[in-house]
């Protein structure tokens, strides 16, 4: 870019191109602008700058890297408590999830098992209540009534019948 500005500024009728294009009078006057603000910096950067000064400068570059170093681990360090702080805070509410998710469970099964006793006495109530008449049903036995009967309820048959029950 030196060069290209030092050729515009010596020779500025004379046709430039980049990349096969010719540059332009607005491109020509950009860069002639911006090669002398350069050369302004520069030279000015030499006239104010002592070595004294230099000395001085460099001691508080350095001055400001070591405490931008000690901001940046003293950062990290608080970012690391603070993320670990958030870390302890999710494992407690997963805890305090686990349990209550096992009391919600614990409390199903009671329900479950309180609904099952109350079916099981129900039906051993009704149950009861069906041998109780069966238990208590008089048999009336007549001498009218046909010898089959008298077979199955005194006989062999009878007999083998009451053991299988």
């Amino acid at each position: 870019m030196q060069f290209v500005a030092e050729l515009i500024e010596t020779l500025p009728n004379l046709p430039i191109y980049i990349e096969g294009e010719e540059l332009l009078p607005e491109q020509r006057a950009a860069l002639i602008h911006q090669a002398g603000v350069l050369r302004q910096a520069t030279s000015r950067i030499a006239e104010d700058m002592t070595p004294d000064e230099f000395r001085r400068t460099s001691g508080t570059l350095r001055e400001c890297y070591e405490d931008l170093r000690r901001l940046h681990f003293s950062s990290a360090r608080e970012l690391g408590l603070l993320v670990q702080a958030h870390n302890a805070a999710v494992v407690e509410e997963g805890i305090k999830a686990r349990f209550y998710l096992h009391q919600s469970l614990q409390d199903i099964d009671a329900i479950d098992t309180s609904v099952a006793v109350a079916r099981c006495k129900k039906a051993f109530e009704t149950q009861a209540t069906e041998v109780r008449k069966l238990a208590f049903a008089p048999i009336t036995v007549s001498a009218d009534m046909p010898p089959s009967w008298n077979e199955r309820i005194f006989g062999e048959r009878g007999k083998k019948n009451r053991r299988k029950q």
